[in-house]
């Protein structure tokens, strides 16, 4: 997000002191989540042991919720609304289980009214994990906060006993509204913020809708998305660095018209470009929609970045209507990782289509260098060709229409493709491997059953 409320500041930062070396829970975090026939209960400050959130009662979050130890289980149905000022974060000793149901998906979203809800209006949801990052230490203080002395909630990562199966809990059906902001430049809350979590952790079926910054962030770890829709985020859709390595399968990204920015943003640590381990995700089956807004509209609109050593292997991805670019390898030492020996940059058996509205091919993106004075002194630094690069022979991406059935549609999309469309044909798909559901032999993050039908919503406000 690029608006930052004073309100929200000077809340959030009261919050963190507040919170601090606090014993038990503030009234109102009874251990059952308070009486079932409620309408409504107030949530603030700690959280320790066990705790529920019954169906029936709606929950408001007044400022940072620190879920400290224990599990916080809410229930299929609930609806959890943000305060300005407010977050859930589940802390690394803590866990959650929210699994809802198509039926009934548990719902985060603002405590404004609806029809004067926007992005921004609260902080999202924040998961802190153990599994490793590739920073100095192997920790960190999770982006959305301020390092407090002595507070060990907002940090993630293990350390020297970092675990990669590490589990930061479950989120299944579950909408995240009108969630993310920014405290300080590089430092922003998004809907989803994931720091650290390990393999076990399970997140499916969950839609991040517009968010002010980033839909998901995912801080290193190792855990996996699953049927997940990202809509109309005011900044990047999947955002992934720090050393991330977890499977991905049915994603969609949808941009915005006005300021969504990338579909992927791909960092590794911007300190050290070559870090350990890598960041290196596995993703089939995704979906990347732009906006099809005029090229050189502000900001930039690009599909596809991976700058600072990070890298992906991409399979069975459509990537379309991005304003500007579809692919931008940026800096050597990603251009290296495609160029290895064994690629942990890859993209294959990929569409793209109309990306800076080219039907016939795909946009290059020099990353040109500057001297002090703003001077081009290299026009491009990572010598890397995309047009050449990702086209090439072999890896079965092509320059082709997924016919999809309303993917520009921002109020009612369908991201399924018509009948006929190239992307169901198996021959244009590779089987996804060990670890992903094998059956998905098409293009795109929907086949031939639309899995975002039922649990999913588009509200303007």
């Amino acid at each position: 997000m690029k608006n930052l409320f004073a309100s929200v500041l000077t809340l959030s930062s009261l919050a963190l002191l507040a919170g601090c070396g606090e014993d038990d829970p503030k009234p109102g975090n009874t251990p059952d989540g308070g009486d079932p026939q409620a309408t409504g209960q107030d949530v603030s400050g700690s959280i320790q042991g066990d705790t529920t959130w019954k169906a029936g009662t709606t929950y408001t979050l007044k400022d940072y919720v620190f879920v400290e130890s224990g599990t916080l289980t809410i229930e299929p149905g609930v609806t959890i609304k943000g305060g300005t000022g407010s977050a859930l974060v589940i802390t690394r000793e803590a866990k959650l289980n929210a699994v809802g149901t198509a039926e009934k998906p548990i719902v985060f979203t603002s405590a404004q009214a609806a029809g004067t809800r926007a992005a921004g209006d609260w902080g999202g949801v924040v998961l802190l994990g153990k599994a490793r990052i590739n920073v100095a230490g192997g920790e960190n203080t999770i982006e959305g906060f301020f390092a407090t002395s002595g507070d060990t909630r907002t940090k993630y990562g293990g350390g020297a006993n970092a675990d990669d199966a590490h589990d930061c809990g479950k989120l299944k059906y579950a909408r995240i509204e009108f969630a993310g902001y920014e405290l300080a430049e590089d430092n922003e809350l998004n809907g989803l913020t994931t720091g650290a979590c390990g393999s076990a952790t399970d997140i499916d079926y969950v839609q991040v809708h517009k968010g002010a910054d980033d839909g998901v962030e995912m801080f290193g770890g190792t855990a996996g998305l699953k049927h997940i829709v990202i809509s109309q985020p005011d900044d990047d859709g999947l955002d992934y660095d720090l050393g991330w390595r977890g499977k991905v399968q049915f994603l969609v990204v949808q941009q915005n018209g006005t300021v969504g920015n990338r579909g992927i943003e791909a960092s590794g640590n911007k300190n050290d470009n070559g870090a350990q381990p890598h960041t290196v995700p596995e993703i089939w089956n995704a979906t990347f929609i732009g906006s099809g807004r005029p090229a050189g509209t502000t900001p930039a609109q690009e599909g596809l970045v991976f700058n600072t050593g990070a890298g992906g292997l991409l399979r069975n991805v459509i990537v379309a209507h991005f304003a500007d670019k579809a692919v931008d390898v940026d800096g050597t030492a990603s251009a290296a990782l495609w160029n290895a020996a064994t690629p942990e940059l890859s993209i294959q058996n990929t569409f793209f289509w109309s990306n800076k509205g080219d039907t016939a091919s795909i946009p290059n993106a020099p990353n040109p260098k500057k001297d002090a004075a703003g001077n081009v002194t290299d026009p491009d630094v990572s010598k890397f060709v995309e047009a050449e690069k990702v086209l090439a022979a072999g890896l079965n991406n092509k320059v082709v229409d997924a016919q999809l059935t309303a993917a520009l549609n921002l109020e009612a999309p369908n991201f399924a493709p018509a009948a006929g469309s190239p992307a169901l044909n198996p021959d244009n798909a590779a089987t996804p491997g060990a670890g992903f559901d094998t059956s998905a032999r098409f293009v795109g993050a929907v086949g031939t059953t639309n899995w975002l039908a039922g649990w999913t919503a588009f509200p303007k406000n």
